[in-house]
């Protein structure tokens, strides 16, 4: 099965660290945010939604932010996406 960010990594030759094997983030015109490898969420705002994932914590700040969609390793939040952070 095609895989978008594995074709992506094959083709960077350092990708040995296996911090970037653990999730995946794509941020699509700062309106909508997809999220591979998510292990819970932590807060839930309309300013800040901050989840888990394998070597810490994603928080994303904004406005009128809302958690679209969910599942157990995925989830889709939408609004104005301000800031992506990993802690």
């Amino acid at each position: 099965m095609f895989n978008f960010f594995d074709e992506i990594k094959k083709n960077v030759k350092r990708i040995k660290d296996k911090k970037l094997l653990g999730f995946n983030i794509i941020n699509i015109s700062g309106e909508i945010l997809y999220v591979e490898g998510q292990l819970g969420v932590l807060s839930l705002s309309k300013e800040n939604i901050s989840f888990k994932v394998s070597g810490g914590v994603i928080v994303v700040d904004g406005q009128d932010l809302y958690l679209v969609e969910m599942s157990e390793t995925t989830l889709k939040i939408a609004g104005k996406i301000k800031k992506v952070e990993q802690l």
